[in-house]
């Protein structure tokens, strides 16, 4: 959550600080540029009144002198050409090639080329320009070119754009300690809040949350204590309604079992009391396999919020197994029911998961095998080699299993409409989907390729 809020303050103050950044370095750039171009107008024009009176006067070497002297002041190479584009005298390395010629041209025709590009540190080191030199009447009797040395102008506008960018990231420092600091008074009891809530999820005691923040979180951490007392209160009674229930439902049905089974059995009474212990034996089924989805949602529930009673105790979940090791111990009970067991592969595995655990959910994948894939099915157990985690299947190649039976598979007390009268809750899957979150890992359940169905327990690395 704090990045959330971060990201918006750091990029509308990033934005911000290039904004003002970005016109002044061009500030800066235009005003050395502006600076270079004033003081070589002002050099031009010395050497223009020279170059009039040499043209005029027809004193080369004398203007040839005042060149050297201005090219050993200055380091800038110059030409003075006549009107015809013949060089009269030159200084330093400029030749009258295409570039020179170019712009020669442009101001034989008395229109100052005096326009240099904007100084900035990829700017080209050197610039060209000319004016004309005019004598009576307005007519141009020759051009005076120039080379402009940028380098050292360059230079110290690099060195102000860095000054500059040391400045903007200082302001975006600055911006950003201001942010973390707000945003983690902001946050802060949102976090405690958060803390507070998982706590409560995974049936822990929450430390009471100190008024803290703006006034709008602190009367939300207000209200939230007073909210915590009550649901507190509520899960305290249905816990106690849970463990009573489940004490007197047993209770009475131990003495039903007592009562039936000292009943005589003769006639038509013992058809009448065999049908009693069946749905005595359901329903006490049905009240073991709720309790241990009850038990499992509520270890899954404490994992999710990063509580785990039995690692907490210093109890490693985890344990090495084979698939070969795993499915056995139901190979006869496949094989009576017609189907193929194929789990082979003795490999040892290490599973992040209590083995008790592992064996519950193999335990109910094969018996959902059993009694739906059909007979003549093969069933197969193993375990699929991945770098991203650990991953064992169990699929079949049942023909009974429809789409509308796939994607209802896992919810509570379904039981599939292929073969109704078969034993069964219909809490098998909802009990492994539950074991499996509490274990860190997650059922996935689709197709296997052979048609029937194929059930992931995926464990990914963290």
């Amino acid at each position: 959550m704090r990045l959330r809020v971060l990201l918006p303050l750091l990029v509308f103050g990033l934005i911000a600080v290039i904004a003002v950044l970005i016109p002044v370095a061009q500030s800066i750039a235009d005003s050395r540029t502006q600076q270079v171009s004033l003081q070589r107008s002002a050099a031009l024009d010395q050497v223009v009144q020279r170059a009039r009176t040499a043209l005029v006067q027809n004193q080369a070497a004398s203007l040839q002198t005042y060149l050297d002297r201005f090219h050993a002041v200055y380091g800038e190479s110059v030409m003075v050409l006549d009107d015809r584009g013949v060089p009269v005298a030159a200084a330093g390395t400029l030749v009258p090639d295409d570039r020179v010629s170019g712009i020669v041209g442009a101001a034989a025709r008395a229109i100052p080329q005096l326009d240099l590009p904007r100084v900035t540190p990829w700017a080209p080191s050197t610039a060209l320009v000319a004016v004309p030199v005019i004598a009576a009447g307005d007519l141009s009797t020759g051009v005076v070119v120039l080379e402009v040395d940028l380098t050292a102008a360059k230079a110290e506008v690099t060195w102000a754009w860095v000054v500059v960018g040391v400045v903007g990231l200082l302001l975006l420092a600055a911006l950003m300690g201001a942010s973390l600091l707000w945003t983690r008074w902001v946050l802060r009891p949102v976090r405690a809040l958060d803390s507070a809530v998982a706590a409560l999820t995974a049936h822990r005691d929450p430390t009471p949350l100190p008024p803290m923040g703006p006034p709008e979180l602190r009367r939300l951490s207000r209200a939230f204590d007073a909210m915590t007392a009550e649901v507190e209160s509520s899960l305290e009674q249905q816990r106690g309604f849970v463990a009573d229930a489940s004490h007197q439902l047993r209770t009475p049905l131990a003495a039903i079992r007592l009562r039936v089974d000292g009943l005589p059995r003769e006639g038509d009474a013992a058809d009448d009391l065999s049908a009693v212990d069946d749905d005595l034996d359901r329903l006490e089924h049905t009240v073991e396999r709720m309790l241990t989805l009850a038990n499992a949602e509520h270890r899954a529930s404490a994992r999710s919020h990063g509580f785990d009673a039995a690692r907490d105790d210093g109890v490693v979940r985890e344990c090495t197994v084979s698939a070969a090791s795993l499915a056995d111990r139901h190979r006869r009970r496949l094989t009576d029911a017609g189907l193929t067991l194929h789990a082979d592969d003795d490999a040892l595995v290490t599973v992040p998961c209590g083995q008790a655990d592992l064996e519950e959910m193999v335990d109910v994948l094969l018996d959902n095998a059993a009694k739906y894939a059909g007979a003549g099915a093969e069933v197969c157990v193993h375990f699929v080699p991945d770098a991203a985690g650990v991953e064992l299947v169990v699929e079949d190649s049942g023909t009974r299993l429809t789409d509308a039976d796939l994607e209802r598979m896992g919810t509570r007390f379904w039981r599939s409409t292929a073969q109704p009268s078969r034993p069964g809750t219909g809490l098998g899957l909802a009990i492994v989907a539950q074991l499996m979150r509490a274990a860190g890992g997650r059922l996935d359940l689709s197709r296997a390729a052979a048609g029937g169905l194929a059930a992931r327990l995926v464990w990914e690395h963290r």
